[in-house]
């Protein structure tokens, strides 16, 4: 079966950014332990295939992301905040800051004892926003979280 290509006002949709969430039965800290394990992401997750961090604010850390279609790609982005176990942010760009800019935010919210919401926020700038956007490059990035928090489901449930 062939995959059907995103419509335009899907493509649209998610130009700007998106929030992806899911509720996951293990307790907060576990979940946060996962998350900011990113020397662990080869071993479960199927989106940031790999990443490297100094977690601590002001600190960089790289990641490869697989977009599938579009290939896979090293980012680099620094930490704007952190407060954990409940969040943490981080910033990049693609070449000038003013060409593309990408936000990312992390929250794990406890629903009773042991189950937590992990949202994740993602917020772009830049004048490259409508190209990426009339490719589909935000369509496989959006559905690569989904997968990631699929895949952190698991992993949590699983331990």
């Amino acid at each position: 079966m062939e995959s059907k290509k995103p419509s335009i006002q899907q493509r649209i949709s998610l130009m700007k950014g998106w929030t992806t969430d899911i509720v996951i039965r293990a307790p907060r800290r576990l979940v946060w332990g996962q998350v900011t394990n990113f020397g662990a992401y080869s071993d479960w997750n199927p989106f940031v295939l790999k990443a490297d961090a100094k977690f601590e604010v002001g600190g960089i850390i790289h990641f490869l992301e697989d977009l599938k279609q579009f290939g896979q790609y090293w980012l680099k982005a620094q930490f704007l905040s952190i407060d954990p176990p409940n969040s943490f942010i981080w910033q990049g760009h693609f070449g000038a800051p003013f060409l593309f800019t990408v936000r990312h935010s992390f929250t794990f919210e406890p629903v009773g004892e042991h189950q937590t919401r992990f949202t994740q926020r993602h917020q772009n700038s830049g004048l490259l926003i409508p190209y990426l956007a009339w490719r589909g490059v935000y369509c496989v990035s959006h559905q690569g979280y989904l997968d990631y928090n699929q895949a952190l489901k698991e992993r949590c449930e699983s331990i």
